[in-house]
């Protein structure tokens, strides 16, 4: 009995190092795994998702400041403050006509007096001469700024559909404010650039007002109505708090970026299981791999 007691102690001593010697590489994998090589990874994917949504923001940023280029131009030009100055509807609206078929890319442009009546439109609104052409948008804010201001989503005056205002103020040489001159942007002109863009299955984007109105219903359409702000109250709270561009809300994973010179905010929604989906499956492959020699061992 001591003799079988002692073989088996012996065997014991010969095993248990083997085994020790299979399991300590495979628990030093595990522990690596779950800790650098998780966190790398995510940071990686963070990273290339604030790049995406940089790129989005840089877009409809792009398509914003070249319509803002145009009013930084008129805004200071001699015969814009003549027009303000004296103003005479049939001249204004001739002028206009010339200066708006120069640029392609907007979608309409106003001359409104200081008080925000209209002057001249383009699409011609003769009924709103001398009535106000939706100032409650843009007038304060753009008699504050010190170049032009991007104004909230809101229904175009002719027809209804989503549009945006890029106003400036024209003044006088001694500062006195004469009126406004705008382009108007459709929503619909910014959401159809950005959907010759490939995103891959289940992103969400939106670009958000500096109202917290969604721009888009779906596939970067027009939102068919405005809705009120609180529909994404607590999506705005959560992005003014958030310091690192990334934030987790009902179990999907937000990372937004600024819209320079705009108060927008363009915003990327993927749900957090997805968006982790190939740290989890490499995870995953890595603790069947590191167990795979262990077995091995406790099973000769």
């Amino acid at each position: 009995m001591t003799k079988r007691r002692r073989d088996r102690f012996e065997r014991f001593k010969i095993i248990f190092p083997i085994l020790l010697a299979g399991w300590i590489p495979s628990i030093l994998t595990l522990i690596v795994s779950y800790t650098i090589l998780r966190d790398t990874l995510e940071f990686r994917i963070l990273r290339d998702r604030q790049t995406l949504i940089q790129l989005v923001a840089h877009l409809v940023a792009h398509d914003l400041s070249r319509s803002s280029s145009v009013i930084e131009y008129y805004q200071t030009l001699p015969e814009m403050v003549k027009n303000l100055s004296a103003p005479n509807p049939q001249l204004a609206q001739q002028w206009l006509n010339s200066a708006f078929y120069s640029h392609p890319q907007i979608d309409g442009m106003f001359i409104t007096a200081a008080n925000g009546e209209l002057i001249a439109s383009i699409p011609t609104a003769s009924e709103m001469i001398g009535k106000d052409f939706g100032s409650e948008y843009w007038r304060e804010q753009a008699a504050a700024a010190d170049a032009t201001f991007v104004s909230a989503i809101h229904p175009r005056l002719s027809d209804n559909r989503p549009v945006t205002d890029i106003v400036g103020a024209v003044r006088a040489p001694d500062r006195t404010l004469l009126g406004y001159v705008g382009v108007s942007v459709l929503v619909e002109r910014i959401g159809r650039r950005l959907s010759t863009i490939e995103f891959s299955d289940r992103l969400v984007f939106e670009v958000l007002d500096q109202n917290g109105v969604a721009l888009f219903a779906s596939d970067f359409k027009p939102n068919p109505v405005t809705p009120a702000p609180k529909a994404n109250e607590g999506l705005i709270k959560e992005i003014s708090q958030s310091k690192s561009g990334h934030f987790e809300r009902n179990g999907n994973l937000y990372s937004f970026s600024p819209i320079e010179s705009s108060g927008w905010v363009a915003v990327v929604e993927q749900p957090r299981t997805l968006a982790y989906k190939p740290v989890h499956d490499l995870l995953g492959r890595m603790t069947v791999l590191s167990w795979k020699p262990s077995s091995g061992w406790s099973a000769k």
